[in-house]
């Protein structure tokens, strides 16, 4: 393949994750990591992946400042540590392959089931500070094994039918605490991966923050009972590509 196509495909991929993940707050690597995969090894696809969200992440967070509640989403913070913390101990201890397939099956299944639910059937019982942490550490133990910490949330959220500004307040912060801790993980193990990845950025940055834009704007145009019927899409294609 050319430079000039595996660039131009790079830029698409990007693209398209990034709408998603402006619009969402999440699934940036479900979307575009199914588009650049086919071309590029997951070892050098998927550090780019994770420099990208960080940094669609961060523009986001600027931009929804005014939305955020850092102290509501400390403790799934203070739970994904500890989550991430465990799915790398764990990562050479299972099959991280079977886990994600599992895990997309769920996932699949879950939204599946947002579709053919009342709306009555909606939990929509008070959680503990004690339960935030613990949805937070399975968000940061399946982030860890599969790279989407914010699907765990966005589950949470969505059975307790947060509203979407709720929704963000929560799951963009973690997200990107996540995303952040894991890469220092990654470049721990992999110290050489920053220097493969860096040469790429000039070429995505006007994507990446064309389509973080455009995702915020949709964003603000959709309702929250639209919001939510996009997440269960999302969710079930995220699943999707974990299975694939």
């Amino acid at each position: 393949m050319s430079v000039d196509l595996f660039q131009a495909i790079l830029v698409l991929a990007v693209f398209l994750g990034a709408i998603v993940q402006g619009f969402s707050g999440f699934a940036f690597s479900a979307v575009a990591g199914a588009v650049l995969l086919q071309v590029q090894a997951p070892g050098s696809a998927i550090p780019l992946l994770m420099i990208c969200s960080l940094m669609i992440q961060t523009f986001v967070l600027v931009r929804l400042r005014a939305a955020l509640s850092f102290r509501g989403a400390f403790p799934y913070l203070a739970g994904g540590i500890g989550g991430v913390v465990l799915a790398t101990m764990m990562f050479d201890r299972i099959d991280p392959h079977l886990f994600r397939q599992l895990f997309g099956g769920f996932l699949m299944c879950y939204a599946v089931t947002t579709v053919l639910r009342p709306q009555s059937a909606l939990l929509l019982m008070k959680a503990r500070p004690v339960g935030h942490t613990a949805v937070g550490f399975a968000g940061g133990l399946v982030g860890g094994l599969t790279a989407m910490p914010g699907a765990v949330l966005a589950v949470w959220c969505d059975v307790h039918a947060m509203p979407k500004i709720d929704q963000r307040a929560v799951v963009q912060p973690f997200i990107a605490a996540m995303q952040s801790l894991a890469l220092v993980f990654l470049f721990l193990k992999a110290p050489g991966a920053p220097a493969a990845v860096l040469p790429h950025l000039p070429f995505v940055l006007p994507a990446l923050f064309a389509g973080s834009t455009l995702g915020l704007f949709l964003f603000g145009k959709v309702s929250d009972a639209g919001f939510r019927r996009a997440i269960s899409v999302l969710l079930f294609f995220s699943g999707a590509a974990l299975v694939a």
